[in-house]
C-alpha cells in the first residue's frame, strides 16, 4: 500500500514536473521529461527500502527502550512502575466486573544476613536466584515483578484466594528445595508472603497493597518461610 503510494507520488511528481516544462518553454523535451519524472520513478523503490529499513529500526529501539523503562535491572523481572500500571488497572477492572483478582507481597526473611555475611554480590545473586524460580513457577498471565530491595510482589487476575495461595505455596517450596550456591558455599534462603484478595468493599488499590503488606510481616511474626492470606 505504502509502495503503491509512493511510487503514484512520484507518478504525479512527474506530471507536474512535465506541465511546468511546457508552460515555460511550449513543449515537453524529452531529455527534461526523463530528467525530472523517469529517472526519481525508478530510483524510488530504491528509496522506499531504505525508508523501511529505518523505520524498522527506529521501531525496534522503540520497543527496546519501553522493555526497559518496565525492568528491573538486576532481576530482569518487572518493575515496581509496570506493576503498579497493571494492578491499579486490574483493580479497577474486578470493582466493575466483580471479577476475582489477588495480589501478594513476597520479603526475603534473611536477605540483610546474606548480605551481612557473605557480601552484597551474594545478596543480589540470592535475588536473581529467587526471581528465577518465580517465574519458573507462575502462569503466563501472572504478573511478577521487583518491587524494591529484596520485596517483589505478584499480581493473579482472575485468581481467587485458594488459587493464589496455592500457587505461592508452590513457590516457597521450590524456594526451599532449590540448592543456592554462592563462592562454593550452599547458602540458604528463605521467604515470607502476604497475600490480599480483592473486594466490592475495598475503596481503592492503596488498600489492597496494605493489606497484602499485613499479611507479610504477620506471616514473618509467625516465623517466616509462610503464605498467610488477608482477610484470614
Amino acid at each position: 500500500m505504502t509502495v503503491a503510494a509512493a511510487l503514484l507520488a512520484t507518478l504525479v511528481s512527474m506530471l507536474a514536473a512535465s506541465a511546468a516544462l511546457y508552460l515555460i518553454e511550449g513543449a515537453v523535451s524529452p531529455i527534461g521529461l526523463l530528467l525530472s519524472g523517469v529517472i526519481p520513478f525508478f530510483l524510488a523503490p530504491f528509496s522506499l527500502y531504505n525508508n523501511f529499513k529505518l523505520v524498522h529500526r527506529l521501531d525496534a529501539t522503540e520497543d527496546q527502550l519501553r522493555l526497559l523503562s518496565h525492568t528491573d535491572d538486576l532481576t530482569q523481572t518487572f518493575n515496581r512502575r509496570y506493576f503498579m500500571e497493571h494492578a491499579t488497572y486490574e483493580f479497577d477492572r474486578s470493582q466493575r466486573y466483580n471479577s476475582p483478582f489477588s495480589i501478594a507481597i513476597m520479603d526475603l526473611d534473611n536477605f540483610k544476613d546474606i548480605n551481612d555475611s557473605h557480601s552484597h554480590l551474594a545478596g543480589d545473586a540470592a535475588l536473581k536466584h529467587v526471581a528465577q524460580l518465580c517465574l519458573d513457577n507462575l502462569r503466563q498471565m501472572d504478573i511478577f515483578a521487583r518491587y524494591g530491595g529484596d520485596e517483589f510482589v505478584f499480581l493473579f487476575p482472575e485468581t481467587n484466594a485458594a488459587q493464589a495461595e496455592e500457587c505461592l505455596l508452590r513457590i516457597l517450596n521450590a524456594i526451599s528445595c532449590a540448592r543456592f550456591e554462592f563462592d562454593g558455599q550452599m547458602l540458604p534462603v528463605r521467604a515470607s508472603i502476604g497475600v490480599s484478595i480483592c473486594r466490592d468493599s475495598m475503596p481503592g488499590f492503596d488498600d489492597l497493597l496494605r493489606e497484602a503488606d499485613f499479611a507479610l510481616y504477620a506471616a514473618k511474626r509467625q516465623g517466616g518461610m509462610r503464605v498467610i492470606a488477608h482477610p484470614t
